[in-house]
């Protein structure tokens, strides 16, 4: 109702509104800024997914950091506005164990304070259309960098073999002995191919002795396919190869982590420089008390 359609004083209609021209004036203000803080959020949660296509609300308000805004309000009108994320669930078996050549888990119970320690591997799949294409990596425990990965046709060692050779040249030049090298029980981790690699750095093998005893990689696995991958539109196995490249360099450089301090990896790396040995945050490696396999020595 306009002005024109009713001949009551403002006033009068304030009283029976049960308000004062102050309180109502106010209220508009306060609606405003809400639909600006709104805004702000759509587009700042927008603005991120272009590159982070499924990084959630509470790690996109760490990047941004916002100082208009505290955390809960960004994420509660975040989830109002249906920006939440929904998890997708991977049912493709990758693991395919094998009897021979077991060595058991090196990582249960260990305390590490720094890179270098502890590598971790593993492979999901991806499908295109009907077909199977499997990604494998290989990640720092203590920074959760991804160091070595690939994009394969098939399951064959070859595939971990271009990866570790990834990571060893990311990691040349640093003092490798004492690393442990943990996966799950593939065949390829024990095929001889991929175990001359480890013996010629002097790499000690550990196998999990449980399914929960990989869960670091297999958390990079979950990342990197639903977060960046699976919102991307892939036809082709090139595209995939390259996309990989693409969301691996964002995981690494700017993806934030709450057990980093809300730091990407290879920022948490480089200030790791500056923190002496004794006042790092010692990572213990969780394990499954399980039967325990033979063990059998590398070297």
């Amino acid at each position: 109702m306009n002005k024109s359609q009713h001949h009551h004083k403002l006033e009068n209609l304030y009283d029976l509104a049960g308000f004062s021209k102050q309180a109502h004036s106010q209220y508009m203000e306060r609606r405003a800024k809400d639909e600006w803080k709104a805004q702000l959020v759509i587009n700042s949660v927008l603005d991120v997914r272009t590159l982070h296509s499924i990084m959630g609300l509470k790690k996109i308000y760490n990047l941004l950091s916002p100082d208009w805004i505290g955390r809960d309000s960004f994420i509660g009108i975040g989830v109002e506005y249906g920006l939440g994320i929904h998890r997708l669930k991977s049912y493709q078996r990758t693991t395919f164990s094998t009897k021979s050549n077991w060595f058991s888990n090196l990582t249960a119970g260990l305390e590490i304070t720094d890179i270098n320690q502890v590598w971790v591997s593993d492979t999901t799949y991806f499908r295109i259309a009907d077909i199977f294409y499997y990604l494998t990596f290989i990640e720092d425990v203590y920074s959760r960098r991804i160091l070595g990965y690939v994009a394969y046709p098939n399951l064959k060692a070859e595939a971990n073999c271009i990866a570790m050779n990834m990571a060893l040249k990311v990691r040349s030049g640093s003092d490798l002995r004492g690393l442990i090298h943990h996966s799950d029980r593939g065949s390829q981790y024990v095929s001889n191919i991929y175990l001359k690699i480890l013996s010629d750095n002097k790499i000690a093998v550990s196998l999990c002795e449980s399914v929960f005893e990989n869960t670091h990689v297999e958390r990079v696995n979950g990342i990197i396919k639903n977060e960046y991958l699976q919102n991307q539109s892939i036809d082709t196995f090139d595209k995939l190869k390259r996309k990989l490249n693409v969301a691996v360099k964002l995981y690494n450089e700017e993806r934030p982590h709450w057990s980093l301090d809300c730091k990407s990896p290879c920022e948490f790396e480089k200030d790791l420089l500056d923190v002496k040995l004794d006042d790092r945050k010692i990572l213990k490696i969780y394990s499954v008390p399980e039967k325990k396999y033979v063990q059998q020595q590398l070297f």
